[in-house]
């Protein structure tokens, strides 16, 4: 009977302590995340490190997935085929853009081929198997890297428009010198230039 009155008295002990930490976990779940941000605490931030003079959001969206806010970001150069938008990190409080680029750009577009055409006309040698890829484009500058001869290193060039032409004012493979903004390149083109 002793052993009978214990294992009762074991087995009612153990379930009121699970009923005490279920209720327990289920109090901490109704305390508000002080992690949380606000569309305007997020757009505050996204304002602050995407956007600059001329530029504009659009209204956020919080996916809850990722813990981050979206806001479509109307910038002032952006490559062709992309969509960029400013994500807020919820949990670190910072921003960078997204580009999202789709490839909506067909390859060999007027831009690829005038730069490629200009690069083969610096470069005769490797007339049969030169090509570019642009990376960042508006309407009258692009950043872009060029290959010689596929599986070999190649190297980056920069173009831009002049007197509505494309020119390439830069090809190479080592430093990208900063005076390049003396041609009208956004910042974000020369945003790992070296003085």
């Amino acid at each position: 009977m002793k052993k009978l009155n214990l294992v009762l008295f074991s087995l009612l002990f153990i379930t009121i302590l699970s009923g005490c930490s279920i209720s327990n976990s289920k109090d901490s779940d109704l305390q508000p995340d002080n992690n949380v941000l606000t569309e305007n605490e997020a757009k505050e931030i996204a304002e602050l490190t995407c956007i600059k003079g001329g530029e504009s959001l659009a209204p956020g969206y919080y996916n809850e997935n990722t813990k981050t806010w979206w806001f479509d970001a109307n910038l002032n150069s952006t490559q062709e085929g992309c969509n960029p938008a400013c994500v807020v990190f919820e949990d670190t409080k910072t921003a960078e853009i997204n580009w999202r680029c789709t490839g909506l750009t067909e390859p060999g577009t007027s831009t690829d081929k005038a730069i490629q055409k200009l690069l083969i006309e610096k470069y005769p040698k490797y007339a049969d198997t030169l090509f570019v890829n642009i990376l960042q484009e508006t309407k009258s500058h692009a950043r872009g890297n060029v290959v010689f001869v596929t599986g070999a290193p190649g190297g980056y060039f920069f173009a831009t428009k002049i007197d509505n032409v494309w020119q390439v004012v830069f090809d190479g493979n080592g430093q990208i010198p900063c005076n390049l903004s003396e041609y009208g390149f956004p910042a974000e083109m020369l945003s790992d230039c070296a003085e």
